[in-house]
């Protein structure tokens, strides 16, 4: 069987201020395109389906018709996750009607839910339980799919006694799903978690580990030996955590953030299996605009820049650094920015995203930096010493993580 795996499509999100939803429309046609080209018998979606937990009814609408469109009325099985971004309880109540396509939404893996009605389709599904469901396709191969929506003790209505991690927590909920793979069957796990990938270098490592203090890795070691194909979701770069037990990150649909790898394309992921495993594996790009980052030192490199990335959305950093005590080319030093300076390079330059200054004074911006950028305690150190002026208190900050960790609200 053929599989598409893709995750972290965070529709209705935006890049600093920039409305990113006609660009993530773009990019669901080519996943669309992609998916009928290679006449794949199942979609994975691995969580972070939209950016907020109540969407607009625009950014559900674009869902829906992407699913639909994907399920080839029923020919090919849709298979979807919640992640942290995403409702579990408002994706999974649209099963009333999706599974009658051959779509699964799955947001707790104890209320799975399928049609067996249908059997004259190219795929379909014949059993489900706690954390998996079964599929069997017209070519006579039997398929378990474990599943784990993102989890939390708050998510998954358990309550968490003295002593007891996560992590542990995670083996025993993979688990439900996995002890269903079997010999004779193709067997994959899709989940929405963070682990390492070997492909990782240090500074992106830290940059992850950096994004909450109360929620640690998953250890590779908790997805099961026995699973061919594990289809994770919630970083968004394409990383491969374990090559030889084929565990994979797709990476997000679009690309959102200025950071590391972000000037590369997005792509999903196409996979032949059988019971005996993978038999191929291709990366498929996904023709989307990159973000890019520049520092510049005048005004007059800043529209040098952008005019020559005019396809790419382009954030600007110019360092306003005092050049009047080195024997340096001054011709096209800037000594200070002025509004209308602003003004002509956002007019002349529609790709210029975020437009920051640094002083030579002050050496600071004046653009504060994106909330995207910062972990959720840079987000609360910064808010508390606003309002107070001081740092906040290690306790408080301490149940603050804690809080964003257990609810909803986590970020990626």
């Amino acid at each position: 069987m053929r599989i598409l795996h893709t995750s972290d499509w965070h529709i209705g999100a935006k890049t600093d201020d920039l409305d990113r939803f006609n660009e993530q429309k773009e990019a669901l046609k080519q996943v669309i395109e992609i998916a009928n080209n290679y006449q794949v018998d199942m979609v994975l979606i691995a969580g972070d389906i939209y950016e907020n937990l109540v969407p607009s009814a625009e950014d559900e609408e674009l869902f829906y018709k992407t699913v639909v469109e994907l399920s080839r009325n029923g020919d090919c099985a849709v298979v979807a996750i919640a992640g942290n971004h995403d409702d579990p309880k408002r994706l999974s109540n649209a099963n009333v009607f999706a599974d009658k396509f051959g779509i699964y939404l799955v947001g707790y893996i104890d209320e799975i839910s399928i049609d067996k009605s249908r059997k004259d389709t190219n795929i379909y599904a014949t059993n489900c339980g706690k954390g998996f469901i079964e599929f069997h396709t017209q070519k006579g191969e039997d398929v378990v799919l474990a599943l784990l929506p993102y989890p939390s003790f708050y998510r998954y209505k358990t309550i968490k006694k003295q002593g007891e991690n996560i992590q542990d927590k995670i083996l025993e909920w993979l688990n439900d799903g996995t002890s269903h793979f079997r010999d004779n069957t193709i067997n994959i796990t899709m989940a929405h978690v963070m682990s390492y990938g070997v492909d990782l270098d240090p500074e992106e490592f830290l940059s992850y580990t950096m994004l909450t203090t109360t929620l640690d890795y998953v250890d590779q070691k908790a997805f099961h030996n026995k699973a061919h194909y594990t289809a994770l979701g919630h970083i968004h770069q394409a990383v491969t955590v374990n090559k030889d037990r084929n565990i994979f990150y797709s990476g997000s649909l679009i690309n959102q953030f200025f950071s590391a790898r972000n000037d590369e394309p997005t792509n999903v992921i196409i996979v032949d299996l059988d019971k005996n495993g993978v038999q191929n594996l291709v990366r498929i790009p996904l023709n989307v605009k990159l973000l890019k980052k520049f520092n510049v030192n005048s005004v007059m490199e800043a529209h040098k820049v952008l005019k020559n990335n005019p396809d790419d959305l382009i954030k600007i950093i110019i360092e306003n650094v005092d050049n009047t005590d080195n024997e340096v080319d001054n011709s096209e030093y800037t000594p200070y920015i002025t509004i209308s300076d602003v003004k002509n390079l956002r007019k002349e330059h529609k790709n210029l995203v975020t437009l920051s200054v640094i002083t030579n004074q002050a050496k600071s911006s004046t653009n504060v930096a994106s909330k995207k950028d910062l972990t959720n305690g840079e987000i609360f150190d910064n808010f508390v010493k606003s309002k107070t002026g001081s740092p906040p208190d290690p306790k408080v900050k301490e149940l603050f993580l804690s809080l964003m960790s257990e609810g909803l609200y986590e970020a990626d």
